[in-house]
């Protein structure tokens, strides 16, 4: 049995930058107030007050602790027609359902399908609509996250313990985010304090020898605020619902440590100056010390990323605005592979760049806004070996990316607008040191266009066409290894994938404390990016390999569905939240190649019952039906996880809650890309959380 102080020790965060944090860490202390009235939360004093008014407070302090300067809604303006649309995910669903990492607190949107780690790189995704990562790029607080490389992100590396919000476009996203949005946007907000001293600790364990630890700690004062958090969460194993290899241990372990840190000034109602930081240290993969069935053998020892940014907004005028933004964006990882006899294969990548957006209302009746985006991209990729650390295969690439982005929405009446939106984006070639000839510039224009009727104040509809587009990342086109029976080859011709989405829609409340979404959407998208693969002899430069390259697929794939979404409070002993979404994913020119990893139903629904002041019970639900896990039509079985969850308040000490429950607790034997690759059987959890 280990000891408690080696567990402490163990949980103890690593202050490696020191003076970054002692900035933060200092400036939270000197805005902390000398004293906090006892009865006071958030800036007010509570009284009792009933569970619905207790939510109607929790969902407004959740609403003002968003970091507003992250999203593309300017401070003291209301939102524009296509933010309104977003999907949101708030910290407090998160926390209630106990999602861990961004991945999983997404699973929960309707139109998006939660695909969880599998595969030698065992990454998470959320496809939005059936579009994957690259299709559905990612930001922190506004700025672009995805690796240069691929553009892909590993969405379980994000835990959500710092998050207050998670926005995600679908489709008619707005221009205003940048390149590649073809298949929409994700955008994680993270926490702005509200009172003049809050924060919450977490400790927890669960099932695989799982511990999580987190803080926060947010200050208040006049004209600044600072915001700091740090997490820690690991794992040794996962439990199987049925035995692989005559164990239902699978033998992979994940270590995720993060800490963030905001400083900001406001110096009147409107203006807003902040400066950002975050970092992340990550190791995953199979223990060659530990017994268990794997299913891979790479090993991550470092996936890290360290983020530094400034955003402000200024009010020009009465009707004007001006935001900035500027970031650095670096990210390391080391992957090992027995194939690599013990070298490490290393990235070494860094992104800089900004977004100047200007708006105005001083044209009647209109909201004008402009912004220019720019991003430089580099990846560097090495070799290094393990016994003398030389290193070799040291190349380089880098792309410069350049965006241009014009939206207006004409307040035609009270009741109706009118939004109109354009972006030009271009990506030039800068160095691609394996192919000499591939300074390539590609560049595309994305227009788009939305009606939106609001009936009152309760009632809004919609109708939106937009044209989207996306360009192929440094890995589609430059991609090139060889092993003893397998090529890959680089194609930097390859040209954007482009996207037509229609949709309709309409967002409401109903019976008074309903909220209930419901849109129904029509894609086409031409040149699709694939992966071309051809056997042995089929290619004649490789005739002893298999050969695989990126290629845009010739003719249509059409996505077509419909989303429904509801929360509604029943009163105060019910709560409950569902979303359901049917989609259906076609090759027009071949019936015969299926798309992969999108089932046709899925759904979730959960409940908040409250049988006691201080006790709730939290039952949930998430459904699927089989999918395609490879073209050629093989099939993974639907089914559906069910999770029951206890959420305990001692009387008398409303700050506390001790939660406990059970993820699967039917113990289904889920799949979600193929058969290799098991998700968590039944799994058991308990933590603590304390606020303040």
């Amino acid at each position: 049995m280990k000891s408690n102080l080696g567990t402490l020790q163990k949980y103890t965060i690593s202050t490696r930058h020191p003076a970054i944090l002692g900035i933060f860490i200092a400036s939270t202390a000197a805005l902390y107030p000398l004293a906090t009235g006892a009865q006071e939360k958030n800036g007010r004093v509570i009284e009792k007050e009933s569970t619905e008014e207790r939510e109607e407070r929790e969902a407004q302090d959740s609403a003002n602790s968003v970091f507003q300067l992250g999203t593309i809604t300017v401070y003291g303006q209301a939102p524009s027609p296509s933010d309104a649309l977003e999907s949101r995910v708030d910290s407090s669903t998160i926390t209630l359902l106990e999602k861990k990492n961004v991945a999983e607190a997404l699973s929960m949107t309707p139109g998006v399908t939660f695909v969880p780690g599998a595969g030698g790189r065992n990454e998470s995704f959320a496809l939005v609509r059936g579009f994957g990562s690259l299709a559905v790029p990612v930001y922190i607080d506004g700025v672009p996250a995805y690796i240069p490389y691929d553009g892909n992100l590993d969405l379980s590396r994000f835990t959500t313990a710092d998050i207050a919000s998670i926005h995600v476009a679908k489709g008619y996203s707005s221009v205003l985010y940048g390149p590649n949005a073809i298949g929409g946007a994700i955008n994680i907000l993270s926490r702005k304090p509200v009172a003049p001293f809050e924060g919450d600790v977490t400790l927890g364990t669960f099932t695989g020898k799982g511990k999580e630890a987190s803080f926060n700690l947010g200050a208040r004062q006049d004209k600044w605020y600072t915001q700091i958090g740090a997490s820690r969460l690991e794992r040794d194993y996962y439990k199987m619902a049925k035995s692989y290899e005559n164990t239902k241990k699978r033998n992979y372990r994940v270590e995720d440590w993060k800490v963030s840190a905001k400083l900001g000034y406001t110096p009147n109602d409107t203006d807003e100056y902040t400066f950002g930081y975050q970092r992340q240290e990550a190791e995953k993969g199979y223990d060659p010390h530990a017994d268990g069935y794997s299913g891979t053998s790479w090993r991550w020892p470092k996936w890290n990323r360290e983020t530094f940014y400034a955003v402000s907004s200024t009010r020009i005028g009465e009707a004007s605005y001006i935001k900035p933004r500027v970031f650095y964006d670096k990210f390391d990882n080391s992957l090992l592979i027995p194939r690599y006899n013990g070298d490490a294969s290393k990235y070494d990548d860094y992104s800089w760049g900004g977004s100047l957006e200007l708006g105005t209302n001083l044209i009647t009746d209109n909201s004008l806004k402009g912004v220019a985006h720019y991003k430089f991209d580099n990846h560097r990729e090495m070799m290094k070996r393990k016994e003398s650390g030389q290193t070799y295969n040291d190349y380089t690439y880098a792309d410069r990316n350049l965006s241009f982005g014009l939206e207006d929405t004409w307040h035609i009446t009270s009741q109706w607008d009118l939004q109109f939106g354009l972006s030009y984006d271009r990506r030039e070639t800068k160095k691609a040191e394996t192919v000499k000839e591939a300074l390539i510039t590609m560049d595309s224009w994305n227009p788009q266009i939305g009606v939106f009727y609001k009936l009152n104040e309760e009632h809004n509809f919609h109708a939106t066409l937009a044209r989207k587009s996306r360009m192929p990342s440094i890995k589609e086109r430059f991609s090139v290894h060889m092993a003893d029976d397998r090529v890959a080859i680089p194609n930097p011709g390859l040209k954007a994938e482009q996207a037509i989405h229609y949709e309709v829609g309409y967002q409401g409340l109903v019976l008074d404390a309903t909220q209930l979404t419901a849109n129904v959407f029509y894609s086409r998208i031409d040149d699709k990016i694939e992966s071309q693969i051809y056997n042995k002899g089929d290619y004649p430069d490789y005739p002893g390999q298999s050969v695989r390259q990126a290629i845009n697929v010739k003719g249509v794939v059409e996505r077509k569905g419909v989303e429904l979404g509801v929360n509604s409070y029943v009163n105060d002993l019910l709560s409950i939240g569902a979303a359901y979404t049917w989609i259906n994913i076609r090759d027009l020119e071949d019936s015969g190649n299926h798309l992969t990893n999108v089932p046709r139903h899925s759904g979730n629904l959960y409940a908040d019952i409250r049988p006691l002041s201080w006790l709730s019970v939290i039952p949930s639900v998430e459904a699927n039906s089989s999918r395609y896990i490879n073209q050629q039509g093989d099939k993974l079985a639907g089914f559906a996880l069910t999770n029951l969850k206890f959420s305990i308040t001692p009387p008398g000490l409303s700050d506390i809650s001790v939660n406990i429950g059970v993820n699967n607790l039917l113990n289904a034997d889920a799949r979600y890309q193929d058969t290799v690759y098991p998700a968590d059987g039944r799994s058991y959890y308990g933590n603590v959380r304390i606020t303040f």
